[in-house]
């Protein structure tokens, strides 16, 4: 943003060291345009002041509502990601026990159903009894 705020400046000087007359129609409009400008660009760096500390708070107040809910509605969610459009999003867990229960998810709008949903926790936790297995084994044989 300051760059703008330089470049704006620039202009300004570039104008006034043409010495242009503001008796001519064209001066007075290049004085002018050059004011407004300068006005603008002061305007764009408060806007953008003001929604980054808006931005920040918006931020602190999702972390807050993200702290009341898991304590409003405790651990009852599960993260899901939408097979459509692959957005992560909260389901109360109950619903996926029900496996003609159809899920909307809230980015697209498609709906889906909990056996469209890829579970990579449970693949990891497969992998991973997959090694503990390998490791029974292992240890298993060269005991003999």
């Amino acid at each position: 943003m300051s760059d703008l705020k330089e470049r704006v400046s620039y202009l300004q000087g570039l104008v006034e060291g043409l010495e242009i007359s503001e008796a001519t129609k064209e001066g007075k409009a290049i004085k002018v345009i050059a004011e407004v400008l300068k006005e603008m660009a002061q305007a764009i760096e408060e806007l953008t002041e003001s929604q980054d500390d808006l931005q920040d708070y918006v931020d602190s107040l999702d972390e807050d509502l993200a702290d009341l809910e898991e304590e409003v509605y405790g651990s009852d969610f599960v993260e899901v990601r939408c097979p459509n459009c692959g957005e992560l999003i909260e389901v109360e867990a109950s619903v996926l026990d029900d496996e003609d229960t159809d899920i909307v998810c809230p980015e697209c709008g498609e709906t889906f159903s909990c056996d469209d949903v890829e579970w990579p926790d449970d693949e990891d936790e497969d992998d991973e009894e997959d090694e503990d297995d390998e490791c029974c084994c292992c240890e298993d044989e060269s005991k003999e």
